[in-house]
């Protein structure tokens, strides 16, 4: 079913053609880019307009580096500006290029606030082809389900690191426990949330469970567990080495592998976290909001907000 939906996507997407976005993929944290170019497709979708990405600027390395592809590549020689929020000189001169000179009539400029409004994320959307039928939740989970395809790389990699703890993880309560600048930079975009508090969420939900999954970006968080816990079992596939993740300092690596090790080590977090037998983590964490989405919400408990902000 999945497979036909994505050959439907690719259709229906291409059969737009009076509009044509080209959404590019920045410098933001993974999941906060996977998240805001779901919310991009959906509202192409509603719009009638023709959805291509361009990666090749993208901190990550490029689309298919981790998935198959479903949408066309911007490969033209001229950048797409790719920051919403602060218009260098040179983004106004690509502006101008793109928008006065090749007469593109839809950049990422033009849509975020749209899609982001709640006049949009209140809707109710209906694409049957695409097994879209719902809030924008729901719709939400359908167009992951569509993107998120591995390519062969990454499921071999995926598969390798998970597949001999399968039975644990699913017994298991998975908690995703972010540190790193999303809770220590100036902006502070979340609170500090205390182990012990994640740990008594999980006993209220189940006081008979004794095994957790962690996934972190701090292996301090699961030294910290098991010596607090020393009578359960924690199991991460966490780097030792790891001491919270920092965006700026991930954009600044220089090796490809480094980079590409990241996002693969937070992809086989997000499906251990999919298949752990219920899951406690914070909505503020793109991750989790991920994580919760696909899991329909089922059994999953969050820390600090409501999953259905956007």
């Amino acid at each position: 079913m999945i497979k036909t939906e994505r050959i439907n996507y690719t259709l229906l997407n291409n059969s737009f053609k009076e509009k044509e976005l080209i959404y590019p993929l920045t410098k933001r944290g993974f999941f906060s880019e996977i998240n805001n170019l779901t919310q991009a497709i959906l509202y192409c979708l509603e719009e009638k307009i023709n959805l291509k990405i361009c990666s090749k600027n993208w901190v990550s390395g490029n689309w298919s580096d981790y998935f198959k592809p479903v949408f066309n590549e911007y490969t033209g020689v001229i950048p797409v500006p790719n920051d919403v929020f602060i218009i260098s000189r040179l983004d106004k001169i690509w502006l101008y290029y793109h928008k006065r000179i090749i007469k593109r009539n839809v950049l990422q400029n033009d849509v975020w606030n749209k899609m982001h409004h709640e006049n949009f994320t209140n809707k109710t959307f209906h694409f049957p082809e695409l097994g879209i039928e719902g809030n924008i939740l729901q719709a939400k989970k359908k167009i992951y389900e569509i993107i998120i395809n591995y390519n062969d790389i990454t499921i071999k990699t995926i598969k390798d690191n998970y597949e001999t703890h399968k039975e644990f993880v699913s017994k298991s309560c998975g908690i995703h426990i972010r540190r790193g600048d999303k809770v220590f930079n100036k902006r502070k975009e979340a609170e500090f949330i205390g182990i012990n508090h994640y740990i008594h969420k999980a006993l209220n939900i189940d006081p008979n469970n004794t095994k957790f999954t962690i996934c972190t970006d701090d292996y301090t968080v699961v030294d910290e567990l098991r010596l607090e816990y020393p009578n359960f079992i924690f199991l991460t596939f966490c780097d030792k080495e790891k001491k919270g993740y920092d965006q700026k300092n991930y954009n600044n690596l220089q090796s490809k592998k480094k980079k590409s090790d990241e996002v693969i080590s937070i992809l086989l977090d997000s499906q251990i976290l999919i298949n752990s037998r219920y899951f406690i983590g914070t909505y503020t964490s793109n991750v989790s909001r991920y994580v919760a989405i696909v899991r329909n919400n089922i059994d999953c408990y969050s820390m600090d907000d409501n999953l259905n902000s956007h």
